[in-house]
């Protein structure tokens, strides 16, 4: 697993979001912030599969899960480590045409290890405006940072209508790191 990482680090670290695979208490703590048990997900850059393994012990189904990773040696170890479980090998900037929903496909969940902080705006935005529409207005993006700072800005989340949250912080991994949950806030939220 680890040699597979370093590989696909070494081929293009650009596209690499860490220096690391996740540690097991940061993909832990992504799977709980999901609670994923009867929902559809869309894990986008599932690297070695840390945060699919964490997804699967909390209840995540196999059927209802989706893989999307953009490096091919990723996604064929992928395919080879969970072979009942849906992977597509694409690019995040094009998931809609990737992942081919029907017009009524849509996902509970959409879990992202991307290095937001480092893309560049308008690839960042074009990744959103597809994760926001699959997810629908009852939908849950899950993204980790290494920064202090909020993987969506403020601005950027307003733009979109969704709100943000910090739900974990993990020191226990290297380097640490905060899991953030964004959704459309429901109508109860608005009257507050």
């Amino acid at each position: 697993m680890y040699q597979s990482f370093i590989l696909a680090l070494l081929r293009n670290p650009r596209q690499m979001g860490a220096v690391f695979p996740s540690g097991q208490s940061l993909a832990r703590a992504m799977a709980t912030a999901a609670n994923p048990s009867g929902k559809r997900i869309l894990e986008i850059g599932p690297g070695t599969g840390a945060i699919t393994e964490a997804l699967l012990a909390e209840g995540a189904s196999r059927e209802q899960l989706c893989l999307l990773e953009r490096d091919d040696k990723l996604a064929a170890y992928l395919t080879g480590k969970f072979p009942d479980i849906r992977v597509v090998n694409g690019d995040a900037r094009a998931i809609a045409t990737s992942i081919q929903p029907n017009a009524d496909a849509t996902f509970d969940i959409v879990i992202s290890s991307l290095p937001l902080l480092n893309l560049k705006a308008v690839d960042k935005i074009t990744i959103l405006e597809q994760i926001f529409a699959m997810l629908g207005h009852q939908g849950l993006l899950i993204q980790y940072t290494y920064s202090a700072k909020a993987p969506i800005s403020p601005l950027l989340a307003n733009r979109f209508g969704v709100k943000g949250e910090r739900a974990a912080i993990i020191f226990r991994n290297l380097p640490p790191a905060s899991v953030w949950k964004y959704s459309y806030p429901r109508n109860d939220d608005l009257q507050h």
